[in-house]
């Protein structure tokens, strides 16, 4: 795989862009992670347009096991929510009918609780991206490390163009669903980043693809995206 597809994947990935609910449901989804200067943080994310691309009865199967799995908390993202040490405050339906839309509000108590939830793994295990969260004085620190695979563009000498699709052609593919996450700062201003488009007032931030494939290009093993604020007394 192409390194900038690899990262560009990964990095997708965290943002939600690319994460899908169960067989063929999609969705739109906007996801706030608003951080506390101890490294806690509340997670509020709304999803709505939440549909099936299948028709007739294997559609409507689908989306009743997802509506089962939501009432149930089980929904593969609530899961891994509580496996990590979050606490889910309130999950409830804006919509009940299709196409659904859904509210939750949850509650990481401590850093080590974001870093074990935004903490991803490959089929094989391999950890693709792990979070640190970090202090000093006033100052605080997320900074997720995503390690680059080996490019089969060095082993073949064919160009990364041909090898794979572009970054506009993967973003492209947000048409059947639109996802977001946005990292906000509680009592604090943003003073410097890597990977991430920073709001106009230092507050909050969104990845940038488009940058971490300018850090992807550098050729190093590991690749940093991180934001670094100020807390105000």
């Amino acid at each position: 795989m192409n390194r900038i597809v690899a990262v560009v994947a990964v990095t997708l990935f965290l943002a939600g862009a690319v994460l899908v609910l169960q067989g063929c449901i999609v969705r739109d989804e906007l996801t706030t992670l608003t951080v506390n200067p101890d490294g806690s943080a509340e997670w509020v994310r709304y999803q709505s347009n939440i549909r099936s691309t299948e028709k007739g009865a294997k559609g409507a199967e689908e989306l009743q096991k997802f509506v089962d799995e939501f009432n149930a908390r089980k929904d593969p993202e609530l899961a891994r929510m509580t496996a990590s040490g979050g606490e889910i405050i309130e999950a409830r339906w804006i919509r009940s009918a299709e196409p659904y839309a859904t509210l939750v509000v949850a509650q990481f108590p401590t850093a080590t609780a974001v870093e074990n939830f935004f903490t991803l793994k490959n089929d094989k295990d391999e950890v693709i991206a792990r979070p640190r969260f970090t202090q000093n004085g006033s100052r605080r620190k997320l900074a997720i490390a995503i390690p680059l695979p080996e490019d089969d563009v060095e082993k073949t000498g064919e160009s990364a163009d041909t090898k794979s699709p572009s970054l506009r052609e993967l973003r492209a593919q947000q048409a059947n669903s639109v996802s977001e996450t946005r990292l906000a700062i509680a009592r604090g201003r943003i003073v410097a980043s890597q990977g991430f488009a920073v709001a106009a007032d230092a507050r909050s931030c969104l990845i940038d693809p488009t940058r971490i494939e300018e850090l992807v290009r550098s050729r190093p093993e590991t690749i940093e995206l991180f934001v670094e604020w100020e807390v105000e007394e």
